[in-house]
């Protein structure tokens, strides 16, 4: 009979417990789980965050340019996701906002105009350099010479024959009023004009100006403006007590040339193959060094080359003397040249007062020729070197040449 009542125990319990199962599953479904108000709190500081880092951008620019104004975000229910069962919850967004348009900055980025040039003048020049006469070239008084200017046309239109090289203030120097351009000058091109001009008889510094004019009378000349002049300015001596002449004070008053007959510069360059002439005031000679002036003449690079300046007239007196010592400049060791002074009359043939032949052996000549015999007479001395072989050493000098009264 126990064992019986054992059995419907354990059926009873069986029923119990299906019976209990069955009305839990039978029970509605737990709600879902609230909003997490610490995360929103944090959704809502970041969005502020975004707005304070956005409103400093725009003040710092506000004053170079006006950005553009994003809307403000406002957290809404997609901004926050619900957790699921099955995923995480959505991280909070980053305080720095990622939508936010950076502002353009308009003065910054702005571009410079480009400066323009000036439209060329019709009539301009512009100074090259002094062919002859540089400033501040001694002359004895009276002495005859040409000033010769290098110009380019820097203007737009063109020079003709029928433009002219015209004094405007200063001392005129016996020049003429107004001289002829020699060619035609294009835009650019370089041209030579000359003067002949007469140094005064009184000592002292004289300064002449001149300009351009074309064919209706306007005056151009140098600068921006096409209104500055060019000129001339020399220095004539005092002729020193017992110097009736001196060549080294006149020797841009000669006419020089050189064996090819080609008509040289003066002053010349030194490194002139063709020969040249310039003065030198302190020359070092192949014996000693000179405090007083000396007339370098090199003959041009060739064989047997010569160098000459044919000097303006002057009228000889009785007792007067040509005097110079010549020779060979220090380091110019293969020297060997051939030194002469000739002279004309009323333009015939040249006539030789005397050579002299000069190797750098450090001895110098000291020439002295009595002039007596031509005294009353108007004369041009005419100073020559000759090359006697072709080389660069052939560096002539005359010191202190002059006629001694």
């Amino acid at each position: 009979m126990k064992p019986m009542i054992n059995v419907w125990i354990l059926a009873f319990c069986f029923c119990l417990f299906f019976a209990l199962a069955g009305c839990s599953l039978l029970e509605p479904a737990p709600p879902l789980p609230t909003l997490d108000q610490n995360l929103l709190f944090t959704q809502a500081a970041g969005t502020l965050m975004a707005q304070f880092t956005q409103a400093a951008v725009v003040s710092t620019a506000t004053a170079l340019a006006e950005p553009v104004q994003p809307s403000p975000q406002e957290p809404t229910q997609t901004d926050t996701l619900l957790p699921s069962q099955t995923s995480s919850p959505t991280p909070p967004p980053s305080a720095t906002p990622t939508n936010i348009p950076s502002p353009t900055l308009v003065a910054a980025t702005a571009t410079p105009a480009l400066p323009t040039s000036a439209p060329l003048p019709c009539l301009a020049a512009k100074f090259v350099k002094d062919v002859t006469v540089p400033d501040g070239t001694r002359f004895n008084p009276g002495a005859d010479f040409t000033k010769t200017w290098q110009l380019q046309n820097a203007g737009s239109c063109t020079w003709d024959e029928d433009f002219s090289l015209v004094f405007v203030d200063g001392d005129q120097l016996g020049g003429d009023d107004s001289v002829p351009l020699p060619d035609e000058v294009e835009p650019g091109e370089r041209v030579n004009v000359s003067v002949d001009l007469t140094a005064p008889q009184n000592p002292g510094e004289y300064r002449g100006e001149w300009m351009l004019e074309d064919d209706s009378g306007e005056q151009f000349g140098l600068g921006s403006k096409a209104d500055k002049v060019f000129w001339v300015e020399i220095r004539v001596k005092e002729v020193e007590s017992g110097t009736a002449y001196s060549f080294v004070e006149a020797y841009c008053e000669a006419d020089w040339e050189n064996s090819e007959e080609e008509d040289l510069p003066c002053p010349g360059e030194t490194d002139d193959s063709s020969g040249f002439v310039v003065r030198l005031d302190t020359p070092e000679q192949e014996n000693r060094n000179e405090n007083e002036p000396a007339l370098w003449t090199q003959p041009p690079l060739e064989d047997e080359g010569w160098i000459k300046g044919t000097f303006p007239e002057v009228k000889i007196k009785d007792g007067d003397h040509f005097l110079a010592d010549v020779g060979c400049l220090a380091d110019y060791n293969k020297c060997n040249i051939t030194f002469e002074v000739s002279y004309i009359e009323d333009d015939k043939k040249a006539q030789s007062l005397g050579k002299w032949t000069e190797e750098y052996d450090g001895e110098i000549t000291r020439i002295d020729i009595d002039l007596s015999d031509l005294a009353d007479k108007t004369i041009q001395i005419i100073l020559i070197v000759k090359a006697n072989d072709a080389h660069r050493d052939d560096a002539a000098f005359w010191l202190v040449p002059q006629i001694a009264r």
